[in-house]
């Protein structure tokens, strides 16, 4: 797609919205990129990259969308656009792909994709089935994880992996959540042997029952759940089956459960498919039921087609600006603070609360 001429977002009028909302200009730019992604003459619909934006110090990792919807954002020798006037440099790019392990937070964070999630499809929204396959890797036991994190430790140059605060296990679904849970204890076991030691984390539906979460807190030290919940309306329509069939009433339930059991509980939710009354309300119904911010993401066009699961309000840009001040609005009375690192997509990156949001964002 070439012609930008659908979406005429300018600098003026981001400075004009950032006004209006009381949001730093850097943030609505980085809200309107991972809404409306970019154009740039590439094959590769998904790319990554470090942006070194002009309006603020230091860079940010970005992961959007390319070609897949009329973007006022354009990529051209290694300078972002929006229209006709340069507003940052990118650097680093890379071809997004379903990765099996990737670092966060300054690689101390590292990510595990060991059930091929680009398997895994059904939701109506996702998009990461028809990214490139790069997680076909065998993790079905302790001795094939244990080769798998071998060979990428001596990819990247590690001794040890001492230095990880925090192992997330993000994958496409298990057979049943007994067979899920064998497999966290597996790879807890191997990263063990390789001396991590720090907080293990889910990110998932699967997770549910008491007796998984008994399971879990008496053979892992830390644990935390990110239960993917995505959206609160027409959940049925949108979701494959076995994430639909988790209603809200058990979703309260599930978070409850993991309250009890201490863990480090939150879920995760896409801005774009629910109307802001119904999303209000539902992070209203689940504010009690969970002690960290929830991660909240812009939804993106994996596939021009993604447009159609978007609520009209969503078409928007001002719809997520709101988004975000209902958000802060929730959780007011709470100490809870966005993760920059943690959510390249997200609706906060140098401001939350009318505070600065300092950190690390890579």
């Amino acid at each position: 797609m070439s012609d930008n001429k659908s979406i005429a977002l300018t600098m003026e009028e981001v400075c004009s919205l950032a006004k209006k909302y009381a949001i730093p200009v850097t943030d609505v730019l980085l809200i309107a990129l991972n809404r409306y992604g970019i154009h740039a003459e590439v094959p590769d619909n998904r790319l990554r990259f470090k942006l070194k934006l002009l309006t603020c110090k230091g860079a940010f990792y970005v992961a959007v969308c390319v070609n897949t919807f009329l973007s006022p954002f354009t990529l051209h020798h290694n300078k972002l656009y929006l229209g006709s006037e340069v507003i940052g440099i990118v650097f680093d790019i890379e071809k997004d792909t379903c990765d099996s392990t990737y670092f966060r937070r300054n690689r101390t964070e590292l990510t595990l994709n060991s059930n091929m999630r680009s398997r895994c499809f059904g939701c109506t929204f996702c998009g990461t089935y028809k990214l490139d396959a790069d997680d076909g890797f065998d993790m079905s036991s302790d001795e094939k994880i244990y080769e798998y994190i071998e060979q990428f430790m001596k990819n990247n140059g590690m001794a040890n992996l001492e230095n990880l605060v925090r192992l997330t296990i993000c994958t496409g679904c298990f057979a049943s959540e007994e067979r899920l849970i064998e497999h966290i204890l597996s790879v807890y076991r191997v990263f063990q042997q390789f001396g991590f030691n720090k907080r293990i984390r889910y990110i998932g539906s699967q997770i549910r029952s008491e007796k998984a979460m008994r399971i879990l807190s008496e053979q892992i030290r830390s644990f935390s759940l990110s239960l993917t919940v995505e959206c609160f309306t027409n959940r049925e329509r949108r979701m494959r089956k076995e994430k639909a069939s988790l209603s809200i009433e058990e979703i309260k339930e599930v978070l409850a459960r993991a309250l009890r059991y201490n863990f480090s509980t939150n879920y995760l939710y896409i801005v774009g498919l629910d109307e802001l009354e119904d999303m209000k309300s539902g992070i209203q119904n689940l504010s009690n039921k969970v002690n960290r911010l929830p991660v909240f993401q812009i939804m993106q066009n994996y596939v021009s087609d993604h447009e159609k699961e978007r609520v009209e309000a969503a078409k928007n840009i001002e719809y997520y600006l709101q988004a975000r001040q209902i958000i802060e609005d929730c959780f007011k009375t709470n100490n809870y603070t966005p993760r920059i690192w943690e959510n390249y997509r997200g609706l906060f990156y140098t401001q939350y609360q009318n505070k600065p949001l300092p950190g690390i964002r890579i």
